[in-house]
């Protein structure tokens, strides 16, 4: 074999390229790190081929309303700073319209969405940027086409966070954190994933969104990718009124939009805020000094010091200035007819020290902007086009009253029974996480399941939830961990149910089994939209489980996973839109049941609360009980299984440090063996049968109270054989004394021997099974050595 070609050497830094780099620098008022600018500059920029990779910009906006003049003149002028010819970049805008439908921007209405963003490229085109270099990609369909790829990307970027990280991303929502619903913890998640999707090299955002770009940076370091996005933050600027961090769309006066007219422009700047520095000291100074930031959502917007904080200035120096070669001019006491500038600094010096009025200095703002304004302004009245999307975009906002509650609700879903994938009216089960261990007791609590549906007739739907596990973290999200682990659990869970119920009477023949990344691909757009609607519906607090009489609920300090997780539950209800869904009751840390407020009578009974229940029962009585689709889509039974079966082996123990699976329960890929070592090793306290495991044991897989009979050999010297067809009398007996507990777990041995062994048998038929095993056996050793 021919030794690989050495490296070819490291191209020379020119002149042209520190020109690239100081004009894009200026886009920002902060870059980290210009150290890594400068070497994607040398990577990808000028002088490569021309068929080479390309350094790629982003920035996402979402389509919400009018354009203010920040979005539209300033990064029009930022675009061409950076993809300035020769440059060899290209700046994508990604438009987020999933994102305005998350913030519940234009009433969640998608098509609505889609025409203001269509609205704001006309505005871009008529504004002077340069399409050349510049890709629009739509959120949503780029999201559906490569739903595959998106979506397993934005589980990996949420279960590496917890909720307080994601919490002070909240700022990029104009939210404050309390005030947060569910759907927006998915916003910077997503964000944050768009990131990598588009294979960004920079960052190009306001300073606004720089807590969720350096989510982005922290990804990298989680997931051990070696190139972060270099982050270039621009200016944000000041609201036309005191006090104003940025302008805001839902104040027509607080900014210059770029639909303004002549009249607009004169009328806003003049009533503007223009404070002096003799203002500012009358006032006592414009800085307000915060010891500590409670809340991510009213921190500053901007970096640099500004005691001023004026917006006329503001404007001056970011859109008037900010094109290479601009000029400014205002009347000035030297010259009251009109001086000529083109440096920011000598226009604020100027203004300091009183050469330039507020008057003189409104004045020449009102006549640059409009002279800016004016070429978008033909535009949307020349241009038929441009005239009917901007007459679309007003009539959005005038018909933006809330919708009646007598409307007949519109229900995006993931119909998984009109597809022939499920059966209609079925009973759901949902697998719980999965471990690299794999117990008998899991495999009997998915039968336990299974078999509450509230009638045999009912069809019944066991749903991998292999997407749940990941954005959860089970198994280091490991698709292929994944997959093995299943094919395990599906395997023994045949095994162990024709074990208990014989091949006739066997639950899983009437089962219909999906993996929920199947389910969703089918329709990954809808499925989506229903986890967002989802969102939107809930505050975060109440996915997070407080306030519904279960607790204090989550902590902040968790994983942020577990609440996508719970929203992903809802859509996949909804997906399925069953008779019953079987769950499991809220637990202490203990593992122990906790009372609740009942919400629905199940068919074993009345249902323990749980948040899964609050949350699926809540939403279908909430976004689906209008009259006219109450029908099709009646609240499931929530069905908690709380008389299962219990294989535990050992007590509960109170350190995490003391547990193992291994000794716990029994593993579902044991060796015959261990059924006589654990028996042997079992907690068996006699006269104890508030826990005792051996009798538990017996009476499930013994099959006592269904018509079978177990026996347990003993000498004559000590009772003789004594036969048992209910649990009740076997726990009578050993309560007593006169069963003694080494004859009992003789008899527990023997049968935990046929049930491990059946098993055993299935799993070497299968050779997915088989490899299974042996996958979830080397992460386990695995993962013991990171332990240590």
């Amino acid at each position: 074999m021919a030794p690989k070609p050495p490296p070819p050497p490291p191209r020379p830094w020119t002149d042209e390229m520190e020109e690239d780099c100081q004009r894009i620098l200026t886009v920002g008022e902060e870059c980290i790190s210009e150290k890594e600018l400068r070497a994607l500059i040398l990577a990808k920029g000028r002088g490569v081929d021309e068929d080479a990779p390309r350094i790629r910009l982003y920035d996402g906006f979402e389509p919400s309303g009018r354009m203010h003049i920040a979005q539209g003149l300033l990064k029009s002028v930022n675009v061409n700073k950076c993809t300035s010819p020769g440059t060899h970049s290209t700046f994508v805008f990604w438009v987020a319209d999933w994102f305005a439908l998350m913030n519940d921007k234009m009433g969640g209405d998608l098509s609505k969405i889609g025409i203001v963003g269509e609205y704001l490229i006309e505005v871009w085109k008529a504004a002077g940027m340069d399409l050349e270099n510049v890709e629009f990609r739509w959120a949503s369909v780029e999201i559906t086409e490569k739903a595959d790829k998106y979506w397993p990307l934005m589980l990996d970027v949420a279960r590496r966070f917890n909720i307080t990280r994601i919490k002070k991303c909240c700022q990029i929502m104009g939210r404050l954190e309390g005030s947060l619903t569910s759907a927006q913890v998915l916003y910077p998640l997503m964000q944050c994933t768009d990131v990598f999707f588009l294979q960004a090299d920079i960052c190009q955002l306001g300073v606004d969104q720089r807590k969720v770009n350096m989510l982005a940076r922290e990804y990298c370091d989680a997931a051990k990718k070696k190139f972060k996005p270099v982050i270039l933050s621009h200016h944000m600027l000041y609201g036309l009124k005191k006090g104003q961090e940025k302008m805001s769309k839902s104040d027509p006066d607080s900014a210059i939009f770029m639909e303004d007219t002549v009249e607009d422009v004169e009328r806003k700047i003049n009533k503007a805020y223009c404070p002096t520095m003799a203002d500012i000291e009358a006032e006592g100074g414009n800085e307000i000094v915060q010891e500590t930031v409670e809340d991510a959502g009213t921190e500053s917007m901007h970096l640099t010091k500004d005691v001023l904080k004026n917006p006329i200035l503001d404007y001056v120096q970011h859109i008037v200035l900010s094109p290479p070669g601009s000029s400014f001019t205002c009347g000035t006491a030297t010259s009251p007819d009109g001086q000529t500038f083109t440096k920011y600094e000598d226009v604020r010096s100027s203004f300091i020290n009183g050469d330039i009025t507020p008057d003189q200095l409104k004045k020449g703002l009102i006549a640059s902007l409009n002279q800016l304004l004016q070429p978008v302004r033909d535009h949307f009245t020349n241009n038929e086009k441009a005239k009917h999307l901007l007459d679309q975009v007003r009539k959005f906002k005038r018909s933006s009253a809330p919708s009646s509650d007598d409307a007949v609700p519109k229900v995006v879903r993931n119909d998984l029974t009109s597809s022939g994938a499920v059966p209609a009216n079925s009973h759901l089960v949902m697998t719980s996480l999965p471990s690299s261990n794999p117990t008998l007791q899991s495999a009997a609590d998915l039968l336990t399941k299974l078999s509450a549906a509230p009638d045999k007739e009912t069809p019944k739907v066991l749903m991998l939830m292999d997407w749940t596990a990941r954005v959860n973290g089970a198994l280091d999200a490991d698709a292929k961990l994944l997959s093995a682990y299943y094919s395990v659990m599906l395997t023994s869970l045949r095994a162990l149910d024709i074990q208990l119920n014989g091949e006739e009477n066997a639950v899983m023949k009437n089962v219909t089994v999906l993996l929920q990344s199947d389910a969703i691909l089918k329709d990954p757009s809808n499925y989506w939209i229903s986890v967002i609607n989802a969102g939107r519906h809930f505050s975060l607090d109440t996915v997070m489980g407080a306030g519904i009489g279960l607790g204090e609920g989550m902590k902040d300090s968790e994983q942020v996973g577990a609440v996508i997780g719970k929203l992903m539950m809802v859509a996949d209800v909804l997906a399925v839109n069953p008779k019953s869904v079987a769950l499991d009751p809220a637990v202490d840390e203990m593992g122990v049941a906790l009372a609740g407020l009942n919400l629905q009578e199940s068919s074993n009974g009345p249902s323990a609360l749980s948040v899964e229940a609050y949350l699926i029962q809540e939403y279908y009585r909430a976004k689906l009980g209008h009259p006219s689709i109450a029908s099709q889509f009646p609240v499931p039974v929530a069905v908690h299984i709380s008389n299962g079966p219990n294989l535990r082996l050992q007590p509960p123990r109170e350190s995490a440090a003391l547990k193992t699976e291994f000794d716990e329960y029994f593993l579902l890929d044991d060796p015959k063996v261990n059924a006589k070592s654990k028996m042997k090793k079992s907690f068996c306290e006699p006269g104890n049968i508030d826990f005792c495991p051996p009798i538990e044991l017996l009476a499930y897989f013994g099959g006592l109270d269904s018509g079978k009979e177990v026996t347990i050999q003993r000498s004559d010297d000590n009772g003789g054989n004594v036969t048992y067809a209910s649990k009740a009398d076997l726990r009578k007996d050993f309560e007593s004394g006169s069963l003694h507990p080494g004859d009992l777990k003789a008899l527990v041995s023997s049968t935990m021997m046929e049930v491990l062994t059946s098993i055993s048998d299935e799993l070497k038929k299968d050779d997915d099974a088989t490899k299974g095993a042996k996958g979830l056996k080397a992460f386990e050793k695995k993962m013991s050595k990171q332990k240590k």
